[in-house]
Parts: C-alpha cells; sequence; structure tokens
C-alpha cells in the first residue's frame, strides 16, 4: 500500500450506495483503511448517479470504465431499481490503470459476482485480475457488435474524424451498448493509440472536464453534456467525411474476417474534415525565429494594418493582389501578436471577393493559406498566441467562408480543433425535416392548424369539393327564384 492509501498490486473490490438525498457511503469493500475507503468514494462518488430516468420496469444496469489521475483506474457496474429510481448501487473493481485496462474492464462484463444488491459482508476480498475475467465474454460482445455492423461503421468514423474528442452516441439500444463500446476499444486502440479508452453505457452525473471517451445516451443531451463531445445520433443519416467512412468499413470488415477487404490499399488517407491538402509554401523569405520569450508585439500601428489589408482587397489583377499580400506578409513576420491585422482582414471578409476576382480555381488554396499564416501565423513554432487560438476557433465553428476553414485546418492545427470541425461537419450534413405545409396553400394551412393532417393533393380534392357543393346550392337557389 503507497501513502495515498488507495494504490495495490492486486484489484481490490468495493461495494457503494447512493441514497435518495443525494448521500454516497462505501458499505462493503477489500480495502484496509477507512482512509483508502474515502479516498475511492471521492473518486467514485461523481459517477453513481444517473442522467436520465429509467424507462424499463425492470433494474438499469450500467456499466463504466474510469480513468483517475494518479494512474487509477475503476470498472464500476451501477444498478437501479425502477421500483426504487432515487437509490443507487454499485458494485466496483479498483486498481492501477495499468494493470486494469480497458480490455480486462470488457472481460469482467460476464463476472458472476457482480451483483444486483449491497452484500451482506462488510469484509470482501482482495482479487487477482485472472479471478474477475471471463475469457467468452469477447467472442459473445463480438458476435452482437457485428450483428449491429452500420452502427459500429458510423461510431468508428466519428472517432477517426475527431480522434481526441470525447463521442456521445445516442439511439444505441442497451442491450447492445456494451458490445459496440468493447468493438470500438479493440478496433480503434491501435489506430488511435493516443486516446484514452474509457466508456460507460449510460451517462452519469459527473461534470468532468475528462468526460468518457466513449458515453451512451437514450436521447440527446443537454447543452452541458454535447459542449463536451462530439453527439452522434445513430437513428439519423449523420455521416462523417467519405474518407473516414471508407476507413471505418475497411476495419470492421478487418475486424469481423480478419483480413483487409480487396483494394484498400487503394483508399484514400484518414483525413480531418475539411480534408488538407499541402501546404503552400510562405511568399516571403525566412526570418530570425525567436525561440523563447514573451510573444513579439506588433510595431504596426492598428491604422497601418488596416491600409495593408485594403490594399489587398483593393488589387485590380491577380499580379497586384500578389504584391499587396507580399507586402503585408513582411509587415507582420517579426511580430506574433496579429490581433489588429486579424482584425482588420475579419472586417474586409477576408479578401475573399477579390480572391475570387482575380486568383486562378486551382490556386485559390494557396492564397488562402497565405491569408491565415498571416492572420494566424508566429515568428516561430509554439508562439502562436491564445487570441489567435482562440479566434480560430471561433471562425471554424462560425465563419461563412468554407474556403477559410479548410486553410485553418492545414495549417497544422486541425488536432486541435478536431471537435470544433467535426462539430461543422455535423451541422453542415444534418437531415433537413421537410416542411409539412410545403405546397399547401391558405385552406390546407387552416386545416393543418385545425390538426387535420393535408397534402396538397387531398386539398385539390377538398376545393373541388367545395366548388362542387358552391355550384349546386347557387344553382338549386337559382332555379327556385327564376320560377
Amino acid at each position: 500500500m503507497t501513502s495515498t492509501g488507495m494504490a495495490t498490486t492486486a484489484l481490490e473490490q468495493a461495494g457503494f450506495r447512493l441514497d435518495g438525498d443525494g448521500n454516497a457511503s462505501v458499505v462493503a469493500s477489500s480495502l484496509d483503511s477507512e482512509q483508502a475507503e474515502l479516498g475511492w468514494l471521492g473518486l467514485i462518488n461523481p459517477h453513481l448517479g444517473f442522467v436520465e430516468l429509467p424507462d424499463s420496469p425492470s433494474c438499469v444496469h450500467a456499466f463504466s470504465y474510469l480513468v483517475f489521475p494518479g494512474g487509477f483506474a475503476a470498472v464500476l457496474r451501477r444498478t437501479r431499481d425502477a421500483d426504487r429510481p432515487d437509490s443507487v448501487n454499485a458494485r466496483a473493481l479498483l486498481g492501477p490503470a495499468s494493470e486494469l485496462t480497458a480490455a480486462v474492464a470488457l472481460s469482467t462484463v460476464d463476472w458472476p459476482h457482480w451483483g444486483d444488491q449491497p452484500t451482506a459482508d462488510r469484509r470482501l476480498p482482495r482479487l487477482r485480475s485472472e479471478e474477475v475475467r471471463v475469457p467468452e465474454a469477447r467472442d459473445r460482445l463480438r458476435t452482437r457488435a457485428l450483428s449491429r455492423g452500420d452502427m459500429l461503421a458510423r461510431s468508428l468514423a466519428w472517432m477517426l474524424q475527431a480522434p481526441r474528442t470525447p463521442l456521445g452516441l445516442v439511439g444505441c439500444p442497451e442491450e447492445d451498448r456494451l458490445a459496440l463500446a468493447g468493438a470500438l476499444v479493440e478496433i480503434a486502440a491501435p489506430v488511435l493509440p493516443e486516446r484514452e479508452w474509457t466508456f460507460s453505457t449510460h451517462a452519469d452525473t459527473a461534470e468532468s472536464d475528462r468526460p468518457a471517451a466513449i458515453t451512451f445516451f437514450t436521447a440527446p443531451p443537454g447543452p452541458a453534456a454535447a459542449a463536451a463531445r462530439v453527439v452522434i445520433d445513430l437513428t439519423h443519416d449523420q455521416g462523417a467525411s467519405p474518407q473516414n467512412e471508407y476507413r471505418a468499413n475497411a476495419l470492421v470488415y478487418r475486424y469481423e474476417y480478419g483480413i483487409d477487404p480487396p483494394g484498400v490499399a487503394a483508399a484514400p488517407a484518414v483525413l480531418p474534415v475539411p480534408a488538407p491538402v499541402p501546404v503552400a509554401a510562405p511568399a516571403y523569405p525566412a526570418q530570425a525565429v525567436p525561440v523563447q520569450g514573451v510573444p513579439v508585439r506588433s510595431t504596426l500601428p492598428p491604422w497601418q494594418s488596416a491600409e495593408l489589408v485594403r490594399d489587398v482587397v483593393a488589387a485590380r489583377d491577380a499580379r497586384a493582389l500578389d504584391g499587396a499580400l507580399v507586402e503585408l506578409e513582411y509587415a507582420v513576420s517579426r511580430s506574433d501578436d496579429r490581433d489588429d491585422v486579424r482584425r482588420a482582414l475579419e472586417n474586409e471578409g477576408w479578401a475573399a471577393a477579390a480572391i475570387h476576382e482575380h486568383v486562378p480555381f486551382e490556386l485559390r488554396d494557396s492564397v488562402f493559406d497565405r491569408i491565415v499564416q498571416v492572420a494566424f501565423g508566429a515568428t516561430g513554432p509554439g508562439r502562436v498566441t491564445p487570441g489567435a487560438r482562440a479566434d480560430a476557433r471561433r471562425l471554424a465553428a462560425t465563419s461563412d467562408h468554407d474556403e477559410l476553414v479548410r486553410a485553418i485546418a492545414r495549417t497544422g492545427a486541425a488536432s486541435e480543433m478536431a471537435d470544433v470541425l467535426a462539430r461543422r461537419w455535423l451541422l453542415e450534413h444534418e437531415p433537413v425535416t421537410p416542411d409539412p405545409t410545403a405546397g399547401l396553400g391558405r385552406t390546407g394551412r387552416f386545416l393543418r392548424r385545425l390538426g387535420v393532417a393535408v397534402t396538397p393533393a387531398w386539398e385539390r380534392r377538398v376545393l373541388l369539393l367545395v366548388v362542387v357543393l358552391v355550384s349546386f346550392v347557387l344553382g338549386a337557389f337559382l332555379g327556385v327564384v327564376l320560377r
């Protein structure tokens, strides 16, 4: 036992309970001191609650693999009884993350001693990892995951698209969640070694800056949970980029059959969104690069930055635009703080109109690369200011200039903005909900407001029927009057 009172070479186990008032307690454990129990309770407590109420009339079981600072990990199985929804019983396996890995966690899903109710014994035994593993669990989960191959490939494509961003999955049936998480871990772990492979089959109440890498939701989560992850609704057609979808399907094929599909060697590389192209060489001479110290402040007054930008915007042809851009590049090449230049470029629409008017199509990407380098660059690697990073994320999320966003992604900061770019892609490809009143006239819209489901064809039939009835009544009336 180390000085923290929590680390151990064997796997510990503990039982927890969360009552209706939100009070958590340790009801049983193999830990050898109260200090160790309180230490683990502090780590586990935020993850005991359920965010979503269970719809099932029976017990709801949530399975999570959690990693904590300091190298600790836990496999947590929570049970919420629909008859007593205000309380949660939980059982956990505890240990060092080096021993209690995601693969070990998945191998324990069929461990027979989880239990739904607190154990009668206050004292639990320590365990070796071999004692909690059930080798048959992998094959069972694998078979179930492959039966949901479409969901698996779509989830994997988004994981490849945003390799460091937590993923929220909506619409996966509860009985398939563990299988899908296990397949994602087994397939993607060798491809994305930098990712932390934590997961939870049901979202918990923890407000953490390190949410689980994979979290399943029954319904789309609220704004706070959605802001921390990319949320994909598996019941809707929310496709990732074509390159990542192709690669994901190839990986699922290999997972199922043990070999790569035919022609996979000719497949495009896995690309972030938007797809990057080689960065053009800078058009200005290399400058001496400071390697340490505070960011170099710009010596340009704001009005001069605005004048240089206006020269680019007002260029009469491609040659004049290139010359004005070279002057702007030279003016900012010795400074890291480029807020004034960035503000002037944004006020002028990033010179997009001039670039579209004068620059041939095949050269526009390289010119936008130069514009982005002027606005967001610095005198050397690692010297980009926080303001430039914040503005780049803002524009990647909200800018209407797709060419500018692609140029920002090509600067090498795409990995830092993977979550923003993935959400932008998701919004751009979100299916449009059809307007039920499209094609309807005033009569159809009036009937819609009354709750009558009317199509344009039925509206025409109703109008025709009304005309016939009015004609009949008017004819009868005139016949009586004229007699």
